[in-house]
């Protein structure tokens, strides 16, 4: 059903005056509901709007999305990890380091509490307990690790009709070489993967239409479509 289906005309122009702060889906979804109910009013900002977003998809440039920048040249196309998307990771894993030792430390400092027989009241019982708890939030941010494990020295690129894949799958960096028939895009649940034969190169959140579109342009890309 149409999100926008059972608001009243006077609504839908009160939207279209704040189309800037809406998504990609709901830009697309208030354009579709004003021409169906032919509307007479000045729409071309949000066209306008529509227009950019779809020429920076074309231009891949919703890749840093996922931490990787597409260049083009001569030879064919080239994706690599951002530079920003490395210095966050590491961030993160830092940033989960301490929170995961502060855990620790309240873990330890709980257990203690327990075996001297404090007295306590609700709301140091309670602090306490969320102090425990940072073990797990740190454990969160170790995500971080496993992206750089995954991606130091990743690259993909077609040049020249060849598609060269590195990207470490186990402890080394491998380098898979293929024709680019076997780019493909699969879709399971929520998840969109750009995939390389068997292979999962990398993937994004499928009801997000911005990550949906540059990922098949980029498949389209790397075929040389």
């Amino acid at each position: 059903m149409d999100m926008y289906i059972k608001r009243t005309n006077s609504e839908l122009i009160e939207i279209l005056y704040q189309q800037s702060l809406l998504t990609f889906e709901s830009q697309l979804s208030l354009r579709d509901e004003i021409q169906k109910r032919d509307i007479q009013i000045d729409f071309s900002p949000l066209e306008i709007s529509i227009s950019n977003k779809l020429t920076q998809i074309k231009n891949l440039e919703y890749l840093k999305d996922f931490g990787f920048i597409a260049e083009n040249s001569a030879e064919g196309i080239r994706v690599t990890r951002t530079k920003k998307a490395m210095v966050n990771d590491i961030t993160a894993i830092i940033l989960g380091v301490i929170v995961f030792l502060i855990g620790v430390y309240g873990c330890i400092n709980l257990v203690f509490t327990f075996i001297n027989g404090d007295e306590l009241d609700v709301f140091s019982l309670a602090y306490k307990f969320a102090i425990a708890g940072c073990i797990f939030i740190g454990i969160g941010f170790f995500s971080g690790l496993k992206r750089i494990f995954d991606y130091t020295g990743f690259e993909l690129t077609n040049f020249n009709g060849l598609i060269t894949l590195k990207k470490r799958f186990d402890i080394k960096l491998d380098e898979i070489k293929a024709n680019a028939s076997e780019i493909a895009i699969e879709t399971d649940e929520d998840k969109l993967f750009l995939k390389l034969g068997d292979l999962a190169i990398f993937t994004s959140n499928a009801d997000n239409l911005v990550q949906t579109l540059t990922l098949k342009e980029l498949a389209k890309k790397l075929k040389g479509a």
